[in-house]
């Protein structure tokens, strides 16, 4: 059964007059209609929406600049984002305005204030440093130059110092030495480069150096010529001087040994390289394309990595590159560091503008247009409430029609009910009563044909005791109660087969 949904009672609206609508006052955040009840407070809400919507146009500015540099955006997407970022920030400073309310306590417009301010001002330094960077422009992409130039020397240093330079030079250095041996013949080995050789003219050339600072000091000790710094310690052929010449003489036949092994190394070499020549040739001329193409392919690797980083470092415009040059830049010049900063300053302030300026307001003194809108709040709180109180009475109302329906229903169905069952006892007896005659009318037929059956044969009872003796005879079963699913078939012998009752007895 379905119901008709229960209809609230209205809630009365408090009429007002159209009020001055007006862009900046609805960036304010303040409400107009009191607004036009207080018209001296009007120009500081309107100012307020004005702060409001620099701050949105310094971020969309910003964004557009910040888009072109970083990602160099085309004109129409930076100009897209940058109106989509617009109303972003539109809408989170009228938020941040509209959100700080007046408090009885200075100390709870702060709590709400702090948070508030600590966004505005992180906004703030966001947005103003696209700004700054596209101010200083020139010295920024002066700076960015010298930076490249570095960023190119420190590459090209440690591409000097890698693995693939100290290859590089080995190709070379054997280049250089397949070339000698193919121009001297087959020369594989010069004299001059083999160890032993090298290690025996290091040899003679201590040697000699030695030989002849003996005899220098001999020469001192004797006539006092040569003495160059050292101490004579007594003249003429002395002791020293005998010591001086006796060390010559051991370094010069020292010398003469080393000089016929040099001799004797530098022949077999020679021998040796004669003997191999032609092998030396034929060996030398097969690597040299080998060595000359893996050298050239090593070269082209290593300028293909100098180009390959000189573009991607002429390409590199990017917002970390102009940051970092702007901190050189300011680094190393007082003046534009000094502008850099009040620069920055000066727009991170101006994008915390509306902020700082409610939350001066707050902590002022309450204007007319304060007063008046607590007024409003308070009666529009009592409104809200008495509406509440309307609500929950209309709901408890419409619960009490819910159970007093609920009651109707239950008794009238009640009443069906017992007329019901009043019907259905009225059919059951009309059916038994229409069963029992059938029944008597079946045993009187019968009677004729089968005395013995109803007559106690034997005769030995007196007539009333007879009557009053079972018998084999039974009455009809009940209908309804049969076809209620009874067990067995409805009927047991009585005593009295006569009788009314008979018709409801049935076997439990």
């Amino acid at each position: 059964m379905t119901q008709s949904p229960v209809a609230r009672p209205a809630v009365p609206r408090p009429l007002r007059p159209r009020s001055r609508r007006s862009f900046l006052i609805w960036l304010s955040g303040a409400d107009p209609y009191i607004l036009d009840q207080t018209p001296s407070d009007r120009p500081k809400y309107q100012g307020m929406g004005g702060a409001v919507l620099t701050t949105a146009t310094l971020a969309g500015v910003s964004m557009f600049f910040a888009l072109s540099m970083a990602l160099n955006a085309s004109i129409a997407a930076a100009g897209l984002v940058s109106v989509v970022w617009f109303l972003a920030i539109l809408n989170l400073d009228r938020w941040l305005v509209s959100s700080l309310q007046r408090s009885a306590r200075r100390r709870d417009i702060l709590k709400i204030a702090i948070p508030r301010a600590v966004l505005a001002l992180l906004f703030g330094v966001i947005i103003s440093t696209p700004l700054v960077l596209q101010i200083f422009g020139p010295e920024v992409e002066a700076e960015i130059t010298n930076i490249r130039i570095e960023q190119s020397e420190a590459y090209q240093r440690r591409l000097n110092s890698g693995p693939l330079v100290e290859e590089i030079k080995k190709l070379q250095s054997a280049r250089s030495a397949l070339v000698a041996t193919i121009a001297g013949g087959g020369a594989a080995v010069a004299p001059g480069r083999d160890p032993e050789v090298v290690r025996l003219n290091a040899l003679l050339r201590t040697l000699e150096d030695k030989r002849d600072t003996n005899a220098d000091a001999a020469v001192c000790e004797e006539t006092g010529e040569k003495c160059k710094g050292r101490v004579r310690h007594d003249a003429g052929r002395g002791p020293h001087w005998r010591e001086y010449k006796r060390k010559q003489a051991d370094a010069e036949r020292q010398i003469a040994i080393y000089r016929r092994q040099l001799t004797e190394r530098s022949e077999s070499i020679r021998r040796s390289a004669e003997t191999a020549a032609g092998d030396t040739l034929k060996e030398a001329r097969t690597r040299l394309p080998i060595v000359q193409a893996r050298l050239k392919l090593l070269q082209g690797a290593q300028s293909d990595q100098q180009s390959a980083f000189e573009e991607k470092n002429a390409a590199n415009k990017g917002f970390l590159i102009r940051l970092k040059a702007l901190d050189r830049a300011a680094g190393d010049d007082f003046t534009l560091g000094l502008w850099r900063t009040l620069v920055f300053l000066l727009i991170t302030t101006l994008e915390c503008l509306p902020i700082f300026v409610k939350i001066l307001f707050l902590l002022g003194r309450p204007t007319r247009y304060d007063e008046l809108l607590e007024t409003y709040e308070r009666e529009r709180l009592e409104l809200g409430k008495q509406n509440a109180r309307k609500e929950r009475q209309a709901g408890f109302l419409a619960n009490n029609d819910e159970i007093l329906y609920a009651d109707y229903v239950a008794r009238e169905r009640a009443k069906v009910l017992e007329a019901m069952a009043q019907q259905t006892a009225a059919a059951e007896l009309a059916v038994a009563q229409r069963s029992l005659d059938l029944w008597r009318d079946r045993e009187l037929r019968l009677l004729p044909h089968d005395l013995d059956r109803y007559v106690d044969v034997g005769g030995t009872l007196p007539l009333p005791i007879q009557e009053a003796a079972p018998t084999g005879v039974q009455p009809p079963a009940n209908p309804v109660l049969a076809a209620a699913g009874e067990p067995g078939n409805g009927r047991r012998r009585i005593a009295h087969w006569g009788t009314l009752t008979a018709l409801f007895r049935r076997g439990r």
